[in-house]
């Protein structure tokens, strides 16, 4: 009996080893599986996690107010929605890019794919009760689509300032959550299903160990053609020319470094895009001075700007020092 018992017990206790192994994989596999993204011009990811815990206490460990902002901010959304931006640990982005009939270029169709930590029941209720019985209900592909009317100015996951209609959130399975306006977060169901995905292939390139933050993007053809800076047609043509475009933000023990690299149609445009850069650097001091002192800062960021062109690539790097991050998340 005795053996019996002890074999049974090491039988369980094996296949429970199996169990939570498979389970931890599983759970490794759905952590790294790419965000359903609906398909889009330009992506981003963020390790929100990274964020939250480092990235920012440590950028702002000598801003105790703007510290405090930031959290009232997070509080804000999750009491206007019911959404914790703290639960999850990684979001992709993803948008078009559409050009107006008067020229100028907007971002819309931006939806947002987060995965994390958190329980999917309870977020709904806090939703409900957030929404005050202002939240719909709309079934599809098999998922239900949360509406709450908002008709202002938001901060999405406490991090971004937008205009918003309708707030919309799907929950795609137990991890992941879906977030935009009600068709565009019916577009990021049917990427989960497969269909008109993004292509996050644009995303891979090489990144530093610090970076927290990578964006690629394609241009569509004629976008920016309609563009009128009113700082000369040199500047109009440069910007015409991009067609894709690249880029990090990365936190270290100093500050942070961003990264962006603009893709020209071929070389000789990126020579001339390299140009406009090096004069628009010339004239910023004028143009800083103008705005006022809350700029002021910017002046030795755009001084210690660099700028590199090789092939059709204009690369521009920028270190923002751990004094310098209070005020340029003030300007935002």
């Amino acid at each position: 009996m005795r053996r019996t018992f002890y074999a049974s017990t090491l039988a369980l206790v094996f296949a429970a080893l199996l169990s939570a192994a498979a389970h931890a994989q599983t759970a490794r596999t759905a952590a790294t599986a790419p965000l359903p993204l609906p398909a889009s011009d330009a992506v981003l990811t963020l390790d929100v996690r990274a964020l939250f815990n480092e990235v920012i206490p440590r950028s702002l460990a000598s801003d105790k107010a703007r510290l405090a902002q930031v959290t009232a901010d997070v509080e804000e959304f999750k009491a206007r929605t019911g959404i914790d931006a703290r639960e999850f640990d990684t979001l992709a982005v993803g948008t078009r890019i559409v050009a107006l009939p008067s020229g100028a270029t907007k971002f819309d169709h931006t939806t947002a794919v987060a995965r994390g930590r958190f329980r999917p029941d309870a977020l709904v209720a806090a939703a409900r009760a957030a929404a005050k019985g202002g939240l719909t209900e709309q079934a599809y592909g098999g998922k239900t689509v949360y509406v709450a009317a908002v008709n202002d100015r938001l901060k999405l996951f406490g991090l971004a300032k937008m205009s918003v209609k309708d707030l919309a959130f799907a929950v795609l399975d137990q991890n992941t959550l879906a977030l935009g306006e009600p068709e565009d977060v019916r577009a990021a169901i049917d990427a989960q299903a497969g269909r008109g995905r993004a292509d996050m292939s644009v995303l891979n390139f090489p990144r530093g160990a610090g970076d927290f933050l990578a964006f690629a993007g394609n241009v569509p053809a004629g976008a920016f053609a309609g563009v009128e800076t009113g700082l000369s047609p040199n500047v109009d043509r440069a910007i015409a020319s991009v067609r894709g475009f690249y880029g990090t933000v990365g936190s270290t023990a100093a500050g942070l470094q961003l990264m962006t690299a603009l893709r020209a149609g071929t070389a000789a445009d990126a020579k001339q895009l390299f140009d406009v850069v090096g004069a628009l650097r010339q004239i910023a001091p004028g143009f800083i001075s103008i705005a006022g002192p809350k700029w002021a800062f910017t002046r030795g960021l755009v001084d210690g700007m660099k700028v590199t062109n090789r092939g059709n690539e204009v690369q521009l790097r920028l270190d923002i020092p751990q004094a310098e991050i209070g005020n340029v998340l003030k300007s935002l």
